[in-house]
């Protein structure tokens, strides 16, 4: 059960110089805490809106926050149960910051028992891999910010720092405790080195995040084929009209093989956003897994990426196959396919290649690769379940 601290709000205690070198706590509710360290933070500079409190109702009349932005205790416990997997955590106060949109900023306070410290560090820790998984490879600079975070305790509180300039962000979390206090650092998550195979690959484990049930696209290649669309449903009928709109742009009858993947590939990469909502608590939609989202909503996740070009490749008779697997050393659900051209086996990654991910040369970083360069940048799977691409020419030949 919480206990409500006795806090008194009082800013010019934030400023250096303030409080006793012998405080062991702070006088500051999380709140202010966090917005003393967001005021510190370069994301502070961008527009309000884009940020999301989360805040403890319990120490309304102290803080600053509009009135939705405050939570009640049931509210606060469902937050920190989805947001970093905290149960039944004996608790008194609480604050945290987001970023909307695909943003990894992210600060939090939470004023815990000593005896709750290390469960939340533990879950912090976890947090910071999730988040640094689910941003490898889609959004990479949000990777590099998620794995410059920091674990931080001071008092009674734990602190959770994502953010640009981290180090004074923590300066501003240890001035919430008076001069010549410092917080204590705590060392990054060690977590055990994934298993290797004898051939250097990581020994793939379904991360189990995600149904990977493949979308089964042969309805819509018979009303292809046969010219008949009658018997699909609304959304299977969309998507045959959208696939063959481009189709009719990006193909034509003299382009070799290689060329109409290469075609249809980069109409993914230039025309499907990776659907943001998958960062959120709740996920994607189904259809964001499937070929609706990305050529109907122009939005999908690597399933749907991978089912798209899939769909493409069937409709001009190019062999492919979808793999599901997985990253960040098994950490996160991942697909991604392999196509056949004069006998060969290559590899493709449409979700990674998107249009953000292009370098500054333009030149494609997952189209037609051997399946070593897809294990050592980050990719895991059932190795004996697929073929192995092992073809260096790209498929030109």
């Amino acid at each position: 059960m919480k206990r409500t601290l006795s806090l008194l709000l009082a800013l010019v205690l934030l400023l250096p110089g303030c409080g006793k070198k012998e405080d062991e706590t702070t006088i500051q509710p999380c709140e202010v805490i966090v917005r003393v360290m967001r005021a510190c933070t370069p994301e502070c500079e961008e527009d309000d809106s884009l940020f999301r409190w989360y805040l403890y109702e319990g120490m309304r009349q102290q803080g600053f926050g509009e009135e939705d932005e405050y939570y009640s205790d049931g509210e606060m416990n469902s937050l920190l149960s989805d947001f970093y997997g905290l149960e039944n955590l004996d608790w008194y106060d609480a604050a945290i910051v987001r970023m909307e949109g695909v943003r990894a900023f992210e600060l939090a306070v939470l004023s815990v028992p000593k005896e709750e410290q290390d469960t939340v560090v533990k879950a912090f820790q976890e947090h910071l891999l999730d988040r640094q998984g689910a941003y490898t490879g889609y959004e990479p600079e949000q990777a590099a910010l998620v794995e410059n975070g920091k674990v931080l305790t001071c008092g009674q509180e734990v602190a959770l720092l994502i953010c640009k300039n981290v180090f004074e962000a923590q300066s501003a979390f240890e001035r919430c405790y008076g001069d010549g206090i410092f917080a204590q650092g705590v060392p990054d998550f060690l977590r055990p080195e994934p298993e290797k195979r004898p051939d250097g690959r990581y020994v793939y484990t379904d991360p189990g995040k995600d149904d990977m049930t493949l979308f089964d696209n042969s309805a819509i290649l018979s009303a292809w084929e046969s010219g008949d669309d009658s018997a699909l449903s609304e959304g299977d009928r969309q998507v045959l009209e959208a696939a063959k709109t481009v189709l009719a742009q990006c193909v034509t009858s003299d382009m070799s093989n290689y060329d109409k993947e290469l075609a249809l590939y980069v109409w993914i990469i230039q025309h499907v956003e990776y659907d943001k909502s998958h960062y959120d608590p709740q996920g994607s939609p189904r259809t964001s897994y499937e070929p609706y989202g990305p050529l109907i909503d122009g939005k999908g996740v690597c399933l749907g990426y991978a089912s798209t070009f899939q769909l493409f490749m069937d409709m001009t008779d190019i062999e492919c196959i979808t793999v599901t697997g997985g990253a960040f050393s098994s950490r996160e659900n991942h697909a991604w396919n392999m196509v056949r051209l004069n006998g060969a086996w290559y590899c493709v990654d449409p979700t990674w290649d998107h249009d953000i991910l292009y370098d500054r040369t333009g030149k494609l970083r997952y189209f037609n690769v051997t399946s070593s360069y897809m294990a050592q940048t980050d990719h895991q799977w059932d190795y004996g379940s697929v073929p192995e691409a092992t073809a260096e020419d790209g498929g030109k030949s």
